[in-house]
């Protein structure tokens, strides 16, 4: 097999069925030298291979490093992965950069380019193993191996620089235990596994599959119960079976060391035994249990909270026992098991506005080109190094739909920021991404005018509505939300406007070594690649296939993807459904179409029609109320348009309030909400 860029081994989906047995896979690697290019910088040579990315500890030699991924039997474990050169081929003498010291993006330290003496007078070979690190995973009990390969041995002293063209990797294991997983459950797996394998499997979901009595887990506090019911009665009427759980009656029914503990616990039981898919945890700090985590990086430090906690359900998330949670030494799994998303707010009323954007977004958006517009905003990174924001942002944005209105703010060096980016968020987009320096309390320029997207512009300036779109970041710190009213809370607390759903880091966003990226950039690169090349819908799931694709790259340690992997978080609802990912002109037919209500609202009993299209077979529309009680069902033999007289069952005037039109095809539904007014 050929290794160009990040996987190597297809996944077999069957393996999601069978009981692993001891054995071992060896693969022969080949690698191709017409492929290698270099740069130069400073005196010193960069070498680029394609679809690598750049590895080095500070002061030592800077080489390209590219992943495989095998995947293994369910229950396989005691794994153990080797490599062994066969074949080698030598380049030009090349004087090899030193990897500088990364930093994450607002640091003002500068890059400093400092050979070690004791490496670069050395004849011994570098690196002294092509196998970098390894790393054994789960996705809904399948084991993912994933092994990062530096195919050079380079000798610093004199320069002497060979490829290794092709090498064997040998993966051996043991037979354990296996988890059997529910149909959804095995098929989000599957489409986990087709992303990090690139093998072109499905992405999509069937929400119709059968397994499990909760496959969509609301943890909400008590009082909270009633707001959430509409969200739940969405998913319901989606095909999910949906399970709303008090944090109260969690903490005081289930065993645990700790809150955050307990909450976990409960989760793996809905995961292992309910066939719980989703999970929204439905509150900040000051309502649901958070895990915060101690991390470090190339001198810099930090305590966030990581809900990949509460996501990734193997092993304690401390396995040395120290009492500290999420070290690199605590044998993490990192694969999450379920696709998990919280709410940051703690009021009622910001509770409502969280709920009511999420329905809003995904029931009745506005029309308009709002839908196809994206604000994409980069800045000066790291002047000294000419690391500018451009090249994640043109990544980006080449995976949008051609039809797409693309503006683009882009800051060149030396630097100058933009306030253009506002008003056009203000008017309605649907894609945002801030790739600039960050705090708390907002997203930043490298120079003035300094403010890329602030909490105060947030809540203060944007009164875009129910026109409200999904926003990415790579910057540090916007959804550090413990203590402080993060730009996060700001987006999605907005009862005016902001954002429908908000993917930001808790911690630090980390730069790569140029010209490669960072673990943050790639992250938001890959999201977007989920939603708009391979059509995922679900947001949930593409950001979880995002994260993924960044584990086979750990070198291991408090490295800057491991301190990504735990920063980058979403706060939204994790089965949100993304609109409006595909071109026009490729968009295959629609199955049926619902045409929005009308009028809406209803006032005193005015009767509300709908007109449902469909070319053959039958259709049924439905009307539910907000807590979830069926109104009225009927089926349809040909395209008609429905009036519904806004009475029940038994002729009787419906109550003031918003209801859901539902009408269902098959497997396919399309959803509107409807207010009826006194």
């Amino acid at each position: 097999m050929d290794i160009t860029g990040r996987t190597i081994t297809g996944a077999i989906l069957l393996l999601l069925s069978f009981q692993a047995v001891a054995g071992e896979i060896s693969e022969t690697v080949h690698l191709d030298p017409a492929a290698v290019s270099s740069s130069s910088s400073l005196g010193w040579t960069v070498l680029n291979y394609p679809g690598s990315e750049q590895r080095g500890a500070p002061g030592h030699p800077l080489l390209p490093a590219v992943p495989a991924v095998f995947v293994l039997p369910p229950g396989a474990e005691d794994v153990t992965v080797s490599a062994r050169p066969l074949a080698r081929i030598p380049l030009a003498s090349a004087r090899i950069r030193p990897a500088t010291m990364l930093r994450p993006f607002g640091s003002t330290d500068p890059a400093m380019l400092l050979p070690d003496p004791s490496v670069y007078s050395s004849d011994v070979q570098y690196p002294d193993d092509p196998l970098l690190s390894s790393h054994v995973g789960h996705i809904s009990g399948v084991p993912v191996v994933s092994c990062l390969l530096q195919p050079w041995e380079y000798t610093p002293s004199s320069g002497s620089l060979e490829m290794i063209t092709s090498m064997e990797l040998t993966v051996s294991w043991s037979d354990g235990a296996a988890f059997s997983p529910s149909p959804l459950q095995r098929q989000v797996a599957g489409a986990r596994i087709s992303a990090l394998t690139e093998d072109g499997g499905n992405r999509e979901m069937d929400l119709t599959l059968q397994g499990g009595d909760s496959q969509y887990l609301i943890v909400c506090d008590s009082s909270h119960t009633d707001i959430f019911q509409p969200l739940a009665v969405y998913h319901e009427i989606r095909g999910l079976t949906v399970e709303t759980a008090a944090i109260q009656d969690i903490l005081a029914s289930t065993p645990g060391t700790d809150d955050a503990d307990i909450l976990r616990n409960f989760i793996r039981d809905r995961f292992l035994n309910h066939g719980t898919v989703f999970v929204l945890l439905a509150g900040d700090e000051s309502l649901i249990p958070v895990r915060n985590v101690y991390t470090y990086c190339e001198g810099y430090e930090d305590v966030s909270p990581a809900d990949l906690y509460f996501a990734d359900l193997d092993g304690t998330w401390d396995g040395n026992g120290d009492g500290d949670y999420g070290q690199p030494n605590d044998n993490l799994d990192l694969y999450a098991d379920v696709i998990l998303a919280r709410g940051l707010f703690r009021t009622a009323e910001d509770a409502e506005t969280f709920v009511n954007k999420s329905l809003h977004y995904q029931i009745n958006p506005p029309s308009g080109d709002w839908r196809r517009r994206a604000v994409l905003c980069g800045a000066v990174l790291f002047e000294d190094e000419g690391y500018t924001a451009d090249r994640g942002c043109d990544s980006i944005a080449v995976r949008m739909p051609s039809t797409w209105q693309i503006s683009k703010f882009y800051e060149e060096l030396p630097g100058g920021g933009f306030t253009a980016q506002i008003p056009l968020i203000d008017e309605g987009t649907a894609w945002n991404h801030y790739a600039g320096h960050g705090n708390d309390r907002g997203v930043w320029w490298h120079m003035a005018p300094l403010a890329m997207m602030t909490s105060w512009i947030a809540s203060d300036t944007l009164t875009n509505g129910n026109r409200a779109g999904i926003h990415t970041s790579i910057a540090c710190h916007p959804a550090q939300y413990i203590d402080h009213d993060c730009l996060a809370e700001a987006l999605l607390q907005n009862p005016d406007g902001g954002g429908a759903a908000v993917l930001f880091n808790t911690s630090y966003g980390w730069e790569g070594h140029w010209p490669s990226l960072g673990a943050s950039e790639m992250m938001c690169i890959d999201l977007a690649d989920q939603v708009f090349t391979h059509q995922v819908s679900s947001l949930g799931l593409a950001f979880t296939m995002a994260r993924d694709l960044r584990i086979p790259y750990l070198e291991g340690g408090y490295d800057r993807t491991f301190q990504s992997l735990l920063s980058f978080s979403a706060f939204m609802d994790p089965a949100l459904e993304v609109m409006e990912t595909a071109d026009v002109h490729v968009m295959p037919p629609l199955e049926f179409t619902m045409s929005p209500p009308a009028p809406n609202p209803s006032i005193g009993g005015e009767a509300v029609s709908v007109f449902v299209a469909f070319d053959e077979g039958s259709a049924e529309l439905s009307i539910h109320d907000m807590s979830g009680r069926l109104i009225s069902r009927q089926l349809l033999t040909s395209p008609s348009t429905v009036v519904w007289n806004c009475c029940n069952g038994d002729g009787e005037r419906v109550p003031a309030g918003v209801y859901i039109i539902s009408a269902r095809r098959g497997d396919y539904i399309q959803s509107r909400l409807t207010t009826v007014l006194p």
